[in-house]
């Protein structure tokens, strides 16, 4: 067999490799909508609207618990779940402690901007962590962005996930101050930004240590951002939480959609980032912000927006655009 043969099957099995891993992440994506737009639908129902418009944080601690159980699940049944505790024994391992404490930040800030101006204007902004993530690692790291068939891909994305959120339109929550609006917003973005850290992290440490082992704790200190923030900014937490305890209800409600953030965490952020790396993977992931939009005014009862429409047109073309291109600009993307 000739070299420039053994090239090109090199070629195809890195191409069908990524385009994998950007399937994964696009599959995973939706079950970010089932996890985040129930829990922000939570927010008007009792007993959570006893700490409007906080109230859903309540909710989403015990979505979060269970999201972590089906983390750890799943590194018990891949055979990393002894790495979730050797944090302190192994010096890479400390590795994962920043990627997971990147993702914790982004989350701490995105809940905070939520309840300060609400998720009309913080989640289009979060949602853009995607396209920093694939900014951040092709500056710094060993992906591609400019080609032509990713940049057309990046700017259907990024305009289909801001026209999906009401893009321009976005009028500030009723009774709060432009310079709160201001806050609330540059906090969104701050928040993308540092779950574009978070992606870049991801790729670059999975030469390193397995994914599984940072998972864990990513989603651990995730649950430990919303402690802080239920008992800082929600004095009726404990009340909620008391209610939800008597509940099966609200019991089976946290189990189903946790399940679904921990396969959003599993499949699409992590397998996908790690096979497709952030400009594939961590871009198509970020949609699972569009999905919450989606299934929170569908399925969960909101109100229709003609501009979801459009932008998740938009957006599912430039998902296409990237899935779809040539092998051989996929197999460059990670060199």
């Amino acid at each position: 067999m000739s070299a420039e043969s053994l090239e090109k099957i090199k070629m195809l099995q890195e191409s069908r490799k990524v385009r994998i891993g950007m399937v994964y992440a696009a599959l995973g994506a939706p079950m970010l909508g089932v996890a985040f737009g129930f829990a922000g639908s939570a927010g008007t129902l009792a007993p959570f609207n006893m700490a409007f418009p906080t109230g859903s944080m309540a909710f989403q601690f015990f979505e979060y618990m269970f999201g972590l159980l089906a983390i750890f699940i799943y590194s018990f049944m891949v055979g990393s779940a002894k790495d979730n505790f050797r944090i302190f024994k192994s010096k890479i391992s400390w590795y994962g402690v920043f990627t997971a404490m990147t993702g914790m930040i982004g989350d701490f800030l995105f809940f905070s901007a939520s309840a300060i101006v609400g998720g009309a204007i913080a989640g289009p902004l979060a949602a853009l962590f995607g396209f920093w993530g694939a900014v951040i690692t092709s500056l710094v790291y060993r992906e591609k962005i400019l080609q032509k068939w990713t940049i057309v891909g990046v700017i259907f994305i990024v305009a289909g996930i801001w026209v999906a959120s009401g893009g321009m339109s976005i009028a500030a929550p009723e009774g709060v101050s432009g310079k709160i609006v201001l806050i609330g917003a540059a906090m969104g973005l701050l928040s993308a930004i540092m779950y574009g850290v978070e992606n870049f992290a991801i790729a670059a440490g999975s030469d390193m240590i397995p994914e599984e082992s940072t998972l864990f704790w990513r989603a651990g200190w995730a649950l430990v951002a919303l402690i802080i923030l239920n008992f800082t900014i929600m004095p009726k937490f404990t009340d909620i939480a008391s209610i939800m305890f008597q509940e099966p209800m609200w019991w089976a409600y946290a189990a189903v959609t946790g399940g679904a953030w921990g396969v959003y965490m599993i499949v699409a952020l992590y397998i996908g980032i790690n096979t497709a790396g952030t400009v594939g993977g961590g871009l198509l992931a970020s949609t699972g912000f569009v999905w919450t939009t989606l299934l929170s005014m569908t399925v969960y009862g909101g109100t229709w927006s003609t501009s979801l429409l459009i932008g998740s047109l938009i957006m599912f073309a430039g998902i296409s655009v990237m899935l779809l291109r040539p092998s051989n600009s996929i197999s460059k993307l990670r060199e």
